[in-house]
């Protein structure tokens, strides 16, 4: 989650846990604590691929937690103003809460989260809510108001809570809008993705991976029909073969799961994470690991393909969540059925 998400909630457990014994200043080390995990983006790891597939590794996994606490316990122990006692049990778990919620927050977003570092295993990552979700972030800092301005510890426990409900309902919507994509084909899709769409839970798309191509769509909680469209965009993961075992190639299909794209553009070819931005063109992560010259494809090292944004298709999303008429950006892409595929750039 974003930054300011996880300082409010890392202040929110602070409260919730030592409130009664620190005061404010249960809620001041919440904050603070909250975004140390984040804190590993600013360490240089020598190239784009490895910064972007590095993060929410050590600093997100259960062990770092685990390691942590006793640490963070032993340095506030250390500072006067807080007056605080390494052997409080309360220090230790409040601490301990603060990490693991932050680690477990993150594994609900579709960037995931390496919780079992240091095993090998491909990140956490539900995609169940979107990394900025203004109606989990608002009501966490209301609670936290209540806590340092109204002296409720009440408010903010509440507010914890029902925003572990909204969670569960991210969940829940997931599973429900999950279970309606895989009906709508005779044989399920092998590599099917649901997740939700920017700023929301109400609006989700789906990704399907299919051998040279991949299918998305979207589909609101609020839509009459079970049927969702889809449309085509071409992929060329064969172009990947002739630099198949490289560094950059295999750290992306490790930790994109398989959801990613190849093309080939001016003679560079371009991996994309397909879970992270929107059809055909404008996915936030996309790096060049390779060339082609006189036929041949080479490896070249990687680096990251700088893309505008267009903010403008916000409002269409925002339109789509009520009206399943309305028609999503996606390029000149035809929809599935159409015997020619034309992603125009």
């Amino acid at each position: 989650m974003d930054s300011l998400t996880q300082m409010a909630l890392g202040a929110a457990v602070g409260s919730a846990v030592a409130g009664r014994r620190y005061g404010r200043k249960a809620a001041l080390i919440g904050a603070v604590v909250g975004t140390l995990p984040d804190l590993d983006i600013f360490i240089p790891l020598g190239d784009p691929v490895s910064n972007f597939t590095y993060h929410r590794g050590f600093s997100h996994s259960i062990v770092f937690c685990v390691l942590a606490t006793p640490v963070l316990a032993y340095l506030i122990s250390k500072m006067k103003w807080f007056q605080a006692d390494f052997r409080d049990k309360t220090l230790h778990l409040k601490l301990l809460l603060i990490l693991l919620t932050h680690i477990l927050l993150d594994a609900l977003t579709i960037y995931g989260t390496q919780i079992f570092w240091p095993l090998p295993v491909p990140p956490l990552g539900a995609g169940s809510i979107f990394i900025i979700d203004p109606l989990y972030t608002l009501p966490i800092l209301a609670g936290l108001a209540g806590f340092l301005i109204f002296k409720s510890p009440r408010t903010n426990k509440l507010m914890l809570l029902a925003t572990t409900l909204y969670l569960l309902w991210g969940l829940g919507a997931q599973l429900y809008v999950s279970k309606i994509a895989a009906a709508g084909f005779e044989t399920p899709p092998q590599k099917m993705l649901v997740q939700t769409t920017p700023f929301n839970s109400l609006l989700w798309r789906i990704l399907i991976m299919e051998e040279s191509q991949y299918k998305v769509g979207y589909y609101s909680v609020f839509d009459d029909s079970k049927e969702i469209k889809y449309k085509t965009y071409p992929n060329a993961p064969a172009l990947l073969e002739p630099i198949e075992d490289s560094f950059a190639v295999q750290r992306l299909k490790w930790f994109s799961k398989g959801f990613y794209s190849a093309e080939e553009q001016g003679g560079k070819i371009i991996m994309r994470d397909l879970r992270m931005g929107l059809e055909p063109d404008q996915y936030v992560f996309s790096f060049v690991v390779g060339q082609i010259q006189s036929g041949q494809v080479s490896e070249i090292p990687n680096h990251s393909v700088p893309g505008e944004r267009d903010m403008s298709r916000l409002a269409t999303l925002r339109a789509r969540i009520w009206d399943e008429q309305v028609e999503m950006p996606a390029g000149s892409c035809t929809e599935e059925g159409d015997p020619v595929l034309l992603c125009a750039r």
